[in-house]
């Protein structure tokens, strides 16, 4: 026990020091996405006039942008001018009826943009809040994220993003599925708060008799239901998951029981870790026991003492989990790395040449409207003048439309038949003010 608690002091030290990178500099495809720029479309937009555009046609209660303006926005940001607006227009995007067809470029520019300005912060918010974003990224955006974040010590968002693809079911990239490992045995060996502390500030008033109705905005009440899965909010939870689903989609029969067992005790599933500890024939690594035992020591589970017990039992691997891991990732990326590069950087070509032909179907769709208006607008006036001129050749077709008219206006009238005339109807007398009955 003593060798292991040293051995994990010793990682958790390092995470002062430096990390390097996983993936090499060719892997970001910087030179390819820049090109993008290049492009005449985006090299004649004026962001701000775009923005002014769009904003505009969402006041005027259309509520309904299109997808590719979106996209041309998003792609021709280079600074953290405009971020704030461009975050607007991705969550007015997200709650119209046109979000299914955001464009996967999309994705990759508000992403990439969040990275290169270093708004982590509003990276990682956005990314968590899919319901009112939309934004997911892909395999190739993950594996970007997670090595920047494993580079910046950053081991808590380098675990969300490795625990955002197992709440989207998405860990089929072995590129992911090691870096996921990684991420979340760095975030559990070196623990810290999940979610930022809320800064809350209090007003206050100093004239008290003034009464001043004030609305204040409130959580949505949330349906008891609990799902286990989009439910999760215990960083615990969701790195335990994480850890579980990815085991059970490694060849590595040592490493899959090492981070199967770690997945079981961090998501707190007491009775199948016993289960599965009870059925576990082969070894474990290092650091694995130690860090289940403190899962367990963290919650004390009712049964804490019998799963101490039974980790105690278990036949140890005399090598380093974290080092086997680290192994693991770059095995992942020597066999991967080029194939994905190359597949990037011809994705990136395509949506060059996507986003300029859906580009002028959309300006085409848009004449053809413009022209569809201008013929109705033009029959209507022909109809119009037609009228004017041939008023007197048709006047007793107007008259008959009157008649109609009339006819259908009494038959709405409803008449008192309980009212007679009575010429014995005497009106009441009308009283002058300040008069008195005797």
């Amino acid at each position: 026990m003593f060798a292991l608690k040293k051995s994990l002091t010793t990682l958790a030290g390092c995470r002062l020091r430096g990390t390097r990178s996983f993936l090499t500099e060719a892997y970001r495809c910087e030179d390819v996405w820049q090109e993008r720029l290049e492009c005449s479309l985006l090299k004649k937009v004026q962001p701000e006039v775009l923005y002014h555009k769009l904003s505009t046609t969402l006041e005027q209660g259309s509520k309904q942008i299109s997808a590719v303006d979106l996209d041309v926005f998003a792609n021709s940001l280079t600074e953290n001018t405009y971020v704030e607006e461009l975050e607007e227009l991705t969550h007015k995007f997200r709650l119209s009826a046109q979000t299914g067809t955001l464009l996967p470029s999309t994705h990759h520019a508000v992403v990439r943009l969040l990275v290169a300005t270093n708004s982590t912060n509003d990276l990682i918010r956005i990314l968590k809040d899919r319901l009112n974003y939309g934004i997911f990224p892909d395999y190739y955006l993950c594996n970007l994220l997670m090595d920047r974040f494993i580079k910046e010590n950053d081991v808590r968002n380098a675990a969300v993003i490795a625990s955002n693809q197992m709440l989207q079911e998405e860990l089929d990239n072995d590129i992911t599925k090691a870096m996921g490992l990684y991420s979340c045995l760095k975030y559990i060996t070196n623990p810290i708060e999940w979610e930022e502390a809320k800064i809350v500030t209090e007003e206050t008033n100093d004239d008290d008799d003034d009464e001043v109705d004030r609305r204040v905005r409130v959580d949505f009440l949330r349906n008891p239901y609990f799902d286990d899965h989009f439910d999760l909010a215990d960083g615990d939870h969701l790195v335990g998951k994480t850890m579980l689903a990815i085991s059970k989609k490694i060849d590595s029969t040592i490493l899959a029981n090492s981070f199967k067992t770690l997945g079981l005790a961090y998501y707190n599933r007491w009775n199948d870790l016993s289960g599965h500890l009870k059925k576990l024939d082969g070894s474990v690594y290092l650091e694995t026991i130690e860090l289940a035992v403190t899962a367990i020591d963290k919650r004390a589970p009712e049964n804490a003492e019998q799963l101490k017990d039974a980790l105690a039992k278990l036949h140890i691997e005399n090598k380093s989990l974290t080092e086997e891991s680290k192994n693991f990732v770059n095995e992942a990326v020597s066999t991967n790395e080029e194939k994905e590069i190359q597949t990037q950087k011809a994705i990136y070509k395509e949506w060059e040449s996507f986003r300029r032909e859906e580009l002028s179907r959309y300006l085409e769709h848009l004449n053809k409207l413009k022209r569809l208006q201008k013929v109705q607008q033009a029959k209507q006036d022909l109809k119009e003048k037609e009228q004017l001129l041939f008023f007197f050749d048709n006047e007793h077709k107007h008259d008959l439309v009157k008649e109609e008219k009339l006819k259908r206006m009494k038959k709405t009238v409803v008449k008192d038949k309980s009212h007679k005339d009575d010429l014995t109807y005497v009106p009441p007398e009308i009283r002058k003010p300040g008069f008195k009955r005797d």
